[in-house]
């Protein structure tokens, strides 16, 4: 799913949010507005093993200071925009372990 920028014209919130393409754009969560897609810059996504190195040592510091609950949405972000196979093991590994 793209992730897009959103600014709403009323109160002047400036958010993202994941959508599938047919998704409509999301009200303000602040004033319930209707909100405008900005342009933003394009994600470019390289599954590269230094990338992959770099999620599981970020997932294991989280998992040392004891935040599961971070650790577990990092890595299913990180799956969501890195399209490899270790790095939607690590997410559901900690799926697995931490029950979330």
């Amino acid at each position: 799913m793209p992730l897009y920028d959103f600014k709403c014209p009323e109160c002047g919130r400036a958010f993202e949010a994941l959508l599938k393409l047919a998704d409509p754009d999301p009200q303000c969560p602040d004033c319930g507005a209707r909100t405008q897609k900005q342009i933003s810059a394009p994600a470019i996504s390289i599954a590269s093993d230094k990338a992959t190195s770099r999620i599981e040592k970020r997932v294991k510091n989280y998992l040392k200071d004891g935040k599961f609950g971070e650790a577990t949405r990092f890595a299913d972000k990180a799956a969501s925009m890195i399209k490899s196979d270790r790095v939607k093991r690590i997410a559901d590994k900690l799926h697995q372990k931490t029950g979330l």
